[in-house]
């Protein structure tokens, strides 16, 4: 068995256009999924994130520091949720995710991960779990490839010991799968997806008093020197 990601990535403005009654239900949905995927022992891990217009993007060009506001939309949206599967391969994996409870102008992205640990406590402690999406600009995947690399070997060891919550490294993006509404089905698309100008590498989490402190941390990593991290904070159930 290998380990994917099924990302949902939220058509943000049609999520606010939703009466508040309809997205109370698409997050009972998407529990409720949770719960098949890990009574039929296949999750490790999931969780959903704060809109993006909650969120920051940090990079770093020279001593200079780029702080920027969400919404943070690619090709009109965002990642709003994820879980973290085991299956016998990408198109098995890719099955799974059909069945994400999201909106129509929603899409799915599978990506196999190249490595990860997951948490079983993150959720359990006080304070707030934070989401870090590792991002990378490049104008082929093979240079994005090489940024990933880049970032990942100058920041193996960087992470705050207490705050650890786990995290992923993610395989390029040919390597996986998009799912999408057609029609009134949903298909499935082979990679790879570099149409967005910031191409998720991975995600991390760590338990932070905020999302300031978690800016913060961020601007003295080296993250931020060759690619960008977008901060979100999930949330808490």
């Amino acid at each position: 068995m290998a380990e994917y990601m099924l990302m949902v990535l939220e058509d943000e403005r049609a999520h606010t256009a939703e009466p508040p009654k309809a997205m109370a239900k698409l997050i009972e949905e998407r529990a409720a999924f949770a719960g098949e995927l890990r009574r039929a022992g296949v999750l490790k891990d999931s969780g959903q994130l704060r809109p993006s217009k909650e969120g920051k993007r940090v990079r770093r060009s020279g001593k200079d520091l780029d702080v920027r506001d969400g919404p943070f939309i690619e090709k009109g949206r965002a990642l709003g949720a994820y879980y973290w599967v085991e299956a016998p391969s990408v198109d098995e994996a890719a099955k799974l995710a059909i069945g994400l409870p999201a909106l129509p102008s929603d899409e799915g992205d599978v990506r196999p991960l190249m490595r990860g640990t997951a948490r079983a406590d993150k959720d359990t402690k006080p304070g707030k779990v934070i989401a870090f999406a590792v991002l990378g600009n490049a104008e082929s995947e093979e240079a994005w490839v090489k940024v990933m690399d880049r970032i990942d070997a100058e920041t193996r060891s960087a992470f705050p010991t207490a705050a650890a919550l786990g995290g992923l490294r993610l395989q390029p993006p040919k390597t996986g799968k998009r799912v999408a509404t057609r029609g009134d089905r949903r298909a499935m698309f082979d990679g790879p997806f570099l149409e967005s100008k910031e191409v998720i590498g991975g995600v991390f989490f760590l338990r932070m008093a905020s999302l300031a402190e978690a800016v913060a941390w961020a601007a003295e990593s080296r993250f931020v020197a060759h690619g960008a991290l977008e901060i979100r904070e999930l949330w808490r159930t």
